[in-house]
């Protein structure tokens, strides 16, 4: 989730919850699993435009786990901000699920406001497996971002190199691959920039090597190139 400021780019994060059974404490994007129901076509549906290379399912959870974690939908009809807070409400309370909401908002999901930007993948030995999408996407107008408060606590409009300078004070937690893509964020100029090499952007599955410590790295022939 990024956004434009007059001092560069801006990327939205959250922290995790200190009981999460995974990274906890960590800040991270936006995201979570994909569901059952993302595959179905009733959520295929929902999705307006292009969502090549992504398979649907993936872009439709990615917009899904943002609007729960952080209260920013990407509809293809505008939504006023107060009708948007109240329906993320009754999702969050579990008297509504994602598609209830988006029918009782009247929109659908534009595909073309997220881009598929990389795939990472666990080594085999970590105790805490994934093999995640990540996306690229600028922030919609008129739209306020807050965290869950449930899962997520903490949401931070910060620029890439701020909040890796306070990672390498330890002043905050992060795991390997969140630092690996604000660092390839923060080289970009602007959101407008960022989105438009994700056209041209070749995704190759990436799985880091563990080193003594236990530390991460990339392999080199992986380094800006992922």
């Amino acid at each position: 989730m990024c956004r434009d400021t007059d001092a560069g780019i801006e990327v939205y994060l959250l922290r995790r919850s200190s009981t999460a059974p995974g990274f906890p404490d960590a800040y991270v994007f936006p995201g979570g699993t994909v569901d059952k129901t993302d595959y179905s076509p009733q959520a295929r549906m929902r999705l307006v435009g292009q969502w090549r290379p992504a398979e649907p399912a993936f872009t439709y959870a990615a917009i899904r786990e943002t609007f729960e974690e952080c209260g920013l939908l990407f509809s293809a009809e505008p939504v006023e901000h107060t009708a948007l807070r109240q329906a993320r409400t009754k999702m969050l309370k579990g008297d509504r699920s994602f598609s209830d909401t988006l029918i009782d908002l009247g929109v659908r999901l534009d595909a073309r406001a997220v881009r598929y930007f990389s795939r990472w993948i666990t080594p085999t030995v970590n105790p805490h497996r994934f093999d995640a999408r990540f996306f690229i996407a600028r922030a919609p107008k008129n739209q306020i971002a807050e965290a869950d408060e449930l899962e997520t606590y903490d949401g931070r409009w910060v620029r890439p190199a701020d909040i890796l300078a306070e990672v390498e004070r330890n002043e905050v937690q992060m795991i390997f691959p969140t630092i690996k893509h604000l660092e390839r964020v923060g080289t970009f100029a602007n959101v407008y920039d960022l989105l438009t090499y994700t056209e041209t952007k070749k995704t190759i599955p990436v799985t880091p090597e563990i080193r003594p410590g236990p530390t991460y790295a990339l392999p080199p022939h992986f380094e800006n190139t992922w």
